[in-house]
């Protein structure tokens, strides 16, 4: 072999021409339909697209069942609660309990009163000496209690806020004290970090504070305020002689002073912290396929299964912290304490359906009135072109704001997604009747339509057997193309208030609660739908120009 043929040989040894022996296979024996396939699968930004609407979708279908909490159910005691935090290990022994959250515990800020929320644990059972009885007793919330011969109600703590100014040269002047009684719930910040000292230690199934500085009657710090405004007030508030140039910060101090154990029968217990032998805090565990809200699977299968949730409170006293439901907000709550998880799953449903009802009707109307005019032409061409002209000439999106404020607002909101269905179909239908027709009239002009006609078949079986399915491809490529501008025509019309009303869910609906600076810095989790609506639409996209590569005559060699 010459030197100048080696060259021309690869290092595998086999002719550079065989190379394209795969892609002359797969055009001689594989089916148009094999061939695109292959094609689509090639297209790994379109693939990853795929499943992420078929996940999408899913979720849409079966929300009722993934969906923890009931979406239409306020708890304003919790409207823009942080998302919880899923926790496996116990906070304070850092030993493995399995899945589970801590409830939550209001706070708002003495200056600001801005309302945040913290953690809290729950007290659910205090062994402690009873003075009354003179021995250690074991209350347990929702228990029954033999010596009192009732149910533990409701287990309440008090405490002593202490205001302190931190002056300058490190030293505190005390300013005064308020007492505090809270609910069955404290603040997790305040029985934990570096504010307590010692070891929690295991009494049975209760953990022994006795190391606790807080628990055990000390006072122990909370947070400091470093604003003048602040300090100015309470020194102020005080009459405190302190001169406010002097002053570094506004400490507060926080001091456990006893808890209160009722029952039933109205029978109150005094605890205090050198009566306290252990506590035990309340989890709330995720539990998986519980019973919960009803609802009807697939619209049709009554049941209340749910997918996950926590188990529902024990006593109804303490209804009003807990929920019907049980509380668990994975992705936070909204401004009326609902739960952005199960909102989002329901939204999903109008978002996601509305693209594919609207391209349905639209394209059912544009294949229609495009074919019929492309094949007929002459006036009836002619009418239908001005009718789609004058139309598109109008500013679509100011059309349909105008056309779904006519809407009126107590309309129910079934009836009105069927109306916002229609108004987007409207204004899409033009623009597909005028590509159809053009697409009509050029197909009409090839040889195998005009043996057709003069094979006497009627123009209705020439439309439907010839002319449309040769409008197939563009019309399943343009299909995955066009929704996305459905789905973010109702996100519009929601977001400024004339598409999707409350208590009805849509992203776009759920997205006109992030409007303000407040939101956005404060409550960033409540900017989650926007994150799928662009998934949703980029998505879309993706396999839209993945679909056409795939379905590219030229491409399957046919």
């Amino acid at each position: 072999m010459s030197e100048e043929v080696k060259k021309n040989v690869p290092a595998n040894g086999k002719n550079p021409v065989d190379n394209n022996d795969g892609d002359i296979f797969e055009k001689e024996f594989l089916t148009a339909t094999q061939l695109a396939w292959r094609t689509l699968r090639r297209h790994k930004l379109g693939m990853v697209a795929m499943v992420t609407l078929i996940i999408f979708y899913f979720f849409a279908i079966f929300a009722d069942f993934f969906s923890p909490m009931n979406p239409y159910n306020n708890h304003i005691q919790y409207r823009f609660a942080q998302p919880q935090k899923i926790r496996t290990k116990d906070f304070i022994t850092n030993e493995r309990s399995g899945q589970y959250v801590l409830l939550y515990d209001s706070v708002r800020d003495l200056y600001t009163k801005q309302k945040s929320f913290v953690e809290a644990a729950h007290y659910d059972a205090i062994k402690a000496y009873d003075s009354y009885t003179e021995k250690e007793d074991l209350f347990e919330l929702g228990k029954y209690n033999e010596t009192y011969g009732a149910t533990v109600t409701e287990i309440v703590s008090n405490f002593t806020v202490t205001y302190k100014a931190k002056l300058k040269n490190g030293s505190y002047v005390e300013l005064g004290t308020q007492s505090e009684t809270e609910k069955p719930l404290i603040p997790v910040s305040y029985v934990t970090g570096d504010n307590i000292t010692g070891q929690y230690e295991k009494d049975g199934n209760l953990l022994k504070p006795s190391f606790s500085k807080f628990l055990s009657g000390s006072t122990i710090y909370t947070g400091s305020d470093s604003r003048i405004g602040a300090i100015e007030e309470l020194l102020e508030e005080y009459n405190s002689d302190t001169a406010i140039e002097d002053v570094q910060t506004i400490d507060t101090f926080y001091t456990f002073d006893s808890m209160y154990i009722r029952t039933e029968n109205f029978d109150e217990v005094e605890v205090t912290p050198a009566n306290l032998r252990g506590v035990s805090f309340k989890k709330y565990q995720i539990k998986y396929f519980v019973k919960s809200w009803e609802y009807k699977l697939l619209g049709f299968i009554p049941t209340d299964i749910h997918f996950m949730g926590t188990e529902k409170p024990v006593i109804e006293s303490i209804a009003d912290y807990l929920s019907n439901d049980g509380i668990l907000y994975i992705w936070g709550s909204d401004k009326f304490g609902r739960d952005m998880f199960s909102r989002i799953l329901y939204g999903s449903r109008i978002s996601l359906s509305i693209g594919l009802v609207a391209i349905l009707i639209t394209f059912t109307i544009g294949l229609f009135l495009g074919g019929f005019a492309g094949y007929y032409g002459g006036w009836t061409d002619e009418i239908l072109m001005r009718i789609t002209e004058i139309l598109m000439s109008i500013p679509s999106f100011y059309l349909i704001i105008s056309l779904s404020s006519i809407l009126p607002s107590a309309l129910d909101p079934t009836v009105r997604y069927l109306f916002i269905i229609i108004i987007l179909s409207f204004i899409g239908w033009p623009g597909m009747t005028r590509v159809i027709r053009g697409m009509t009239l050029g197909i009409k002009q090839t040889e195998f339509i005009e043996a057709a006609v003069a094979l006497g078949y009627p123009p209705r079986r020439i439309i439907w057997k010839h002319l449309i399915p040769n409008t197939t491809t563009y019309i399943i490529v343009n299909a995955t193309l066009s929704i996305p501008s459905y789905i973010l025509g109702e996100a519009g019309l929601s977001f400024l208030g004339v598409g999707i009303t409350e208590p009805g869910a849509s992203w776009g609906l759920m997205l006109s609660q992030a409007q303000s600076i407040e939101a956005l810095t404060n409550y960033p989790w409540l900017l989650l739908p926007g994150l799928f609506i662009f998934l949703t639409v980029m998505s879309f996209n993706l396999f839209g120009d993945a679909l056409r590569d795939a379905l590219d005559p030229r491409a399957l060699g046919k």
